[in-house]
């Protein structure tokens, strides 16, 4: 099983959590987030998150013993940024790497080649480009843009052609390959149809779960919203309206991918049974979890 979640605006949080919360009570959110891990997903083999701000890239380590009986190791690349993606995993880690993406040092993706009993499974955890820091990538080279990059993209098209060429260069003998996070942008969007039509399968409605109705807030991933002190993360009634985080597969050549859909959904995508202080929500975003299995 695989899972991943946006935490909390990495790098604006100033601007929502008062000063005196810690962060909108980041080591309790964190609690939270580890006991929906543990009691609710049953500690997948693997867990990505995206916006960890530098209060909680001060936490993950010391709360991580903390998490499933202590059996994750935590793959990230300490640059000090203002927020950075993190890789859990209790599987055997081959090799792994930051990757600059277009617009860096903002947006940004982790890369873990992790041996599996279902074969080499490549994961990215990444971020794609929000409306917030969205250029145009003028010329390879350029804040992250390279060649991967076609004339006229903007950071956030530019994203999912980067992925490509890191996944075809470097996994051709993977048995599964994935891309996991928020990618900011509807399953319809171009940016999301690029992985796609590359054929990579949103497992989320692969697995016959509902599109998202903003009307309801059914099938949604994003997202809790609001000022100080505790950013939106203290009203149980928030409503989401938005699906842009994604669990998307690929098998590898010569390989079929099942999703199971027992265990594939949205997770954190309602309000704590009750509030930890004073908060309801262990992030802003809902997170999406995914039953893999491949036969090659």
């Amino acid at each position: 099983m695989v899972a991943t979640i946006n935490l909390l605006h990495g790098l604006d949080y100033a601007s929502n959590c008062a000063p005196e919360t810690d962060q909108c009570a980041a080591p309790a959110r964190l609690q939270a987030l580890w006991a929906l891990i543990q009691n609710n997903l049953g500690c997948p083999d693997v867990v990505a998150f995206q916006e960890v701000s530098p209060r909680q890239q001060e936490l993950v380590p010391d709360m991580l013993p903390a998490l499933c009986g202590g059996r994750y190791q935590l793959v990230v690349d300490d640059r000090g940024l203002p927020d950075q993606e993190m890789i859990l995993t209790d599987l055997q880690i081959l090799d792994e790497a930051y990757v600059e993406l277009a617009g860096a040092p903002i947006w940004s993706a982790h890369w873990v080649r992790l041996k599996t009993g279902l074969g080499t499974v490549d994961i990215v955890a990444t971020h794609f480009a929000s409306s917030s820091f969205n250029l145009e990538c003028l010329e390879s080279g350029v804040a992250g843009c390279d060649e991967a990059c076609a004339p006229g993209d903007d950071y956030g098209a530019c994203h999912p052609r980067q992925m490509l060429a890191l996944l075809d260069g470097l996994s051709v003998d993977a048995a599964l390959q994935l891309v996991v996070g928020d990618l900011n942008r509807p399953i319809g969007d171009s940016r999301i149809s690029t992985l796609t039509d590359a054929g990579f399968v949103d497992t989320y409605r692969a697995a016959g779960r509902p599109e998202c109705d903003p009307q309801t807030g059914q099938g949604c991933s994003c997202c809790v919203e609001g000022g100080p002190p505790l950013a939106g993360l203290d009203d149980p009634a928030v409503r989401f309206a938005e699906r842009i985080d994604f669990v998307l597969a690929r098998p590898g050549v010569g390989c079929s991918l099942s999703v199971d859909p027992g265990t594939t959904d949205h997770w954190a995508d309602r309000p704590l049974d009750s509030p930890v202080e004073g908060l309801w929500w262990a992030a802003d975003h809902a997170g999406v979890v995914a039953g893999l299995s491949v036969a090659c």
